[in-house]
């Protein structure tokens, strides 16, 4: 069930507390709240994205692509710079696989780095126990990210949880359950598609886990050979992935650095120079030269995250606090009302981008026929963060002649409170029998 061997060591005890903050943090996000919106929300019934106070409607989802852009490339750059570090450090499925393997050794009775020859029906039983309950607490907090806790915890203690949120929570439990306990780094061998391109993005320079063959070869037992590796075969069997790394870097290897602490581990024990396998670059291991930290593709990197940064940063200064969004009503392009005059229907999509509640006003420009805007509301109050919908007519006078009623006409919103903030927003008016002008 388990089969990678337990290590100890500096990378280890690291391991372990950046475990600890990241599963802090992954579980942590969909319960904070800043100023009362949540940190980080993909409400997709609502239609809008709540990202550390920002929240992004539809029509804005430029701001969420330039988000994905910024993630890509501090991945990239990270990666140029110091080999798999997500892999061996952040990635959840490196962590979460390492959470349920030491649930498993603890529960089954593992006496140091030793397994117990034979395990009882119980200890197995409760193994897996632990492991559904952990991973319905990932599933949980995975549901966390699109429907709010706050909301989901009460629903599910109360026993009234919408079939769709429950059915939600019920696949990633079980997701989460198979892939830490049972696919675990087969997935990051065969499916994870950043081992496929991290060798575009890595060069000699980039930090990887490397075996030093000048030192460690030939290897073989102590005093029967001129190399340092005494091949006791401890850096395979703490490998997650199951490869031998003094083969050389290869695709498998996610830099979770056990092979280092097991191999300095036996060189401290033989009274030897610690770093036969290491976290290092390969020119550095071959001893080509000194290892060069700016270099054109680490460059290339930093300049596209720090441009893509400021754009994001420039574009988001000079979004609008509201936003209006005009559509021709297709049920009813072009009626005529009972006193003859020619009307347009038109839905109009208010937002209120603000983190308070907002009234706005609704104007009608045009030139030419004296148009009328008839709203059934106006002015409308938005909550904080929210979006309306609302239905209006435009309507011309009874004796417009179809050449002059076909003009553009524009729909104005202002706050009440702040009128000289304009949104503005043009459409065709359209006489009988009509298309829609674009």
């Amino acid at each position: 069930m388990i089969h990678a061997r337990p290590v100890s060591g500096r990378y280890r005890r690291l391991r372990l507390g950046a475990n600890a903050i990241l599963i802090g943090i992954l579980l942590g996000i969909p319960w904070v709240r800043i100023g009362g919106e949540p940190l980080v929300l993909l409400d997709i019934p609502a239609r809008q994205f709540h990202i550390a106070g920002l929240v992004i409607f539809p029509q804005e989802l430029i701001y969420l692509w330039m988000i994905l852009a910024l993630l890509a490339l501090s991945l990239f750059f990270f990666t140029a710079l110091a080999g798999r570090l997500w892999c061996g450090w952040a990635c959840p499925q490196t962590v979460f696989t390492d959470v349920f393997a030491i649930i498993g050794r603890f529960v089954q009775g593992w006496k140091g780095h030793r397994a117990p020859r034979k395990i009882a029906a119980w200890r197995v039983a409760l193994t897996h126990v632990l492991w559904i309950a952990v991973s319905v607490v990932v599933g949980f907090h995975l549901v966390g990210y699109f429907v709010s806790p706050y909301e989901l915890l009460p629903q599910l203690l109360a026993g009234e949880t919408p079939p769709t949120r429950l059915g939600f929570l019920t696949v990633m439990a079980t997701l989460s359950y198979l892939d830490f306990g049972f696919v675990k780094q087969t997935f990051c061998r065969t499916l994870c598609p950043y081992a496929r391109f991290q060798g575009v993005l890595m060069d000699a320079d980039s930090l990887v886990i490397g075996y030093d063959t000048k030192r460690g070869e030939p290897r073989g037992k102590k005093g029967r050979a001129e190399g340092d590796c005494v091949d006791c075969g401890l850096c395979v069997q703490v490998c997650p992935t199951g490869i031998d790394i003094r083969d050389g870097l290869q695709l498998e290897c996610i830099a979770c650095t056990q092979c280092v602490d097991a191999c300095d581990g036996v060189m401290e024990r033989l009274g030897r120079k610690r770093g036969l396998v290491d976290y290092r670059s390969l020119v550095s291991l071959e001893g080509r030269r000194p290892v060069e930290y700016l270099r054109p593709r680490v460059l290339a990197y930093g300049v596209l995250l720090l441009l893509t940064a400021g754009a994001f940063v420039v574009t988001l200064s000079q979004r609008e606090p509201m936003g209006l969004h005009v559509a021709h009503n297709r049920d009813a392009l072009s009626t005529r009302a009972a006193d003859g005059r020619l009307g347009n229907a038109f839905t109009l999509r208010i937002e209120n981008r603000a983190r308070s509640e907002r009234r706005f006003s609704i104007a009608l420009e045009a030139e030419g026929p004296p148009f009328e805007l008839v709203a059934g509301v106006n002015p409308v109050t938005i909550d904080a963060t929210s979006a309306v919908e609302s239905r209006v007519f435009v309507l011309a006078p009874p004796d417009t002649a179809p050449a002059e009623a076909l003009r553009e006409i524009a729909f104005v919103l202002s706050p009440v409170d702040a009128p000289d903030h304009r949104v503005v927003r043009r459409m065709r008016f359209l006489p009988g029998g009509a298309s829609i002008v674009p």
